[in-house]
């Protein structure tokens, strides 16, 4: 069955398969242990910052002595405004809070905005409700989301109700640098914020600014989220299930900590005395989750696109390297298919005339008839031994079964006599010869002299009568030129390839290994051949030296 072409999209997408399953098995084993690295790195700094809160943070928090004031509301206030624990990174997560015995807030992370009047009155805000497009504006304003920008004017309607405020709206106006001076554009950002109307409705509104705003992100550093990614983070499902998880404690003592490849997570919670709550006890919680692969990004990231753009590369040039395995396979095999066929040509013909001529022979024939059919079986037995003789030649050359028997020798005498020799002696074809010096060569004789003959027997089979064969040596190229009909272009690469012939109508001339012999000769040599056409006829020629 014959086989279907390819091309290099073939081969390229079977191999690119194949990297691509090996590229995505690789990445998941390296993101695997790298996040498993990870992991047990931020699980150390979640338990360490874990023992912190509820260790030194705790004794100084809940310690009335370590205070100027001793007024309960006073401390209970101071305790809101220590609210938000700071993330290590934006791929951890860390809620904190602290509640009395009767369930009372005293310190959540909820309160990380406080906002001033003209009277510099300090109103907590209490955040957990706002949606994310309040939270971008107010990090825009506060200039949060891009440190090098404008500042900004940022103004909050707000109702107030002793020290808290509860949001109606956030006003944003950008400044613009005019000769050196900022100036407040005519751009304003007018956000409406949740609340409960009913709720409000006996509450004084007044117009606030900040007074003090904390964030997540690494502290002391330019690093932050865009307002956009900040404002996600603090409105996300899963930092409310955490904050619902420490303002709403069950029991003292608890823990869940939990590690895995793609999950940090550890909730506690610690009861401590508060000698100034009340006399009672206080609960306090601490809830964290990490996310070792997002934290792991920055290197995961260039190595998977580096080691893509490599497995890319690799399956490209593999996919090259097959297709050329794949074409010379064709072309071995085009070769044997037209080897074979023209085998099988050049030994039907002598074998029908064989088994022709061998019929005849069992009739009753006159003597001279019988000696003329003698004579067409001897000469076609011939012509097969010569077959197959050229056939066996050509195989000891090629499988170098054939050793050379290299001496120093006159190229020129040698192709001045090879060329005398190979010329019938009727033939009407002239011949020249010129070569300047007698340009001694170290090679075996005897299979340069077949290879000459092979040169030369084409020559004479192609030329037409009256016509000029031409043998010409100088600057280490010896060639053999004839007069008569160009090659075809499309069939000067063939020529040295067995059985070959760019003109299958002269092939009673010649069975087409000679040239093929001529080139396995040259190729044990080391030499370089090579057939063209020029203004006269064809010419092939053989370099046996450098200049």
């Amino acid at each position: 069955m014959k086989n279907k072409p390819k091309n290099f999209g073939n081969f390229f997408v079977r191999v690119g398969a194949g990297f691509l399953a090996f590229w995505l098995l690789s990445m998941g084993a390296f993101s695997l242990l790298l996040g498993q690295q990870r992991a047990e790195l931020m699980a150390a700094d979640i338990k360490d910052s874990a023992d912190w809160y509820t260790g030194d943070y705790a004794r100084y928090m809940l310690d009335s002595k370590e205070h100027e004031e001793n007024d309960p509301a006073e401390l209970r206030r101071m305790l809101k405004e220590q609210s938000y624990q700071r993330n290590a990174s934006d791929a951890l997560m860390i809620e904190t809070a602290i509640t009395d015995q009767s369930g009372n807030i005293l310190q959540s992370d909820r309160w990380w905005l406080t906002l001033t009047d003209d009277a510099d009155t300090q109103y907590l805000v209490d955040m957990s409700d706002q949606p994310q497009n309040v939270l971008e504006a107010i990090y825009v304003g506060s200039g949060v989301a891009d440190l090098e920008a404008l500042p900004h004017d940022i103004r909050f309607e707000a109702w107030v109700d002793s020290d808290e405020a509860y949001l109606k709206s956030v006003t944003v106006r950008p400044y613009e640098e005019v000769n050196g001076k900022l100036k407040l554009t005519d751009e304003v950002n007018t956000v409406e914020c949740a609340y409960d109307a009913d709720k409000m409705s006996n509450l004084p509104l007044k117009t606030l600014t900040i007074s003090r705003i904390s964030y997540p992100g690494t502290p002391g550093t330019n690093e932050r989220p865009t307002a956009k990614q900040e404002a996600a983070d603090m409105t996300s499902p899963k930092r409310k299930e955490m904050r619902a998880w420490v303002e709403n404690p069950s029991e003292a003592g608890s823990a869940a900590p939990v590690v895995r490849p793609w999950l940090v997570r550890q909730y506690q919670r610690t009861m401590k005395y508060c000698d100034y709550v009340d006399g009672g006890y206080v609960m306090m919680s601490f809830a964290a989750e990490g996310c070792p692969l997002k934290a792991c990004l920055p290197i995961l990231v260039p190595a998977g696109v580096l080691s893509l753009i490599l497995a890319i590369l690799c399956a490209i040039i593999l996919s090259c390297a097959l297709l050329r395995v794949w074409r010379k396979q064709e072309r071995i095999e085009r070769v044997r298919r037209e080897t074979t066929a023209a085998l099988a040509h050049e030994l039907k013909t002598p074998l029908s005339v064989l088994s022709a001529t061998a019929e005849l022979l069992g009739d009753n024939l006159a003597p001279e008839k019988q000696a003329h059919y003698l004579g067409v079986i001897q000469q076609q037995a011939q012509r097969m031994d010569g077959s197959v003789r050229q056939m066996l030649e050509l195989s000891r050359l090629e499988t170098g079964a054939k050793a050379l028997r290299r001496t120093a020798f006159s190229l020129a005498e040698l192709a001045q006599e090879r060329l005398q020799a190979t010329l019938p002696t009727d033939s009407t074809i002239r011949t020249e010869f010129a070569a300047q010096g007698k340009f001694e060569v170290n090679a075996d004789r005897a299979l340069l002299a077949r290879a000459l003959d092979a040169l030369l027997e084409n020559a004479v089979q192609h030329t037409p009568e009256d016509g000029c064969i031409t043998v010409h040596l100088a600057d280490g190229v010896l060639s053999v030129m004839n007069t008569g009909d160009a090659i075809p272009a499309d069939a000067l690469p063939r020529l040295w390839e067995a059985y070959y012939q760019a003109d299958p109508s002269r092939s009673a001339k010649g069975d087409g290994l000679g040239l093929s012999i001529a080139k396995t000769v040259f190729d044990l040599h080391g030499f370089t051949c090579g057939a063209e056409n020029t203004e006269i006829g064809p010419k092939f020629w053989f370099r046996f030296a450098d200049k």
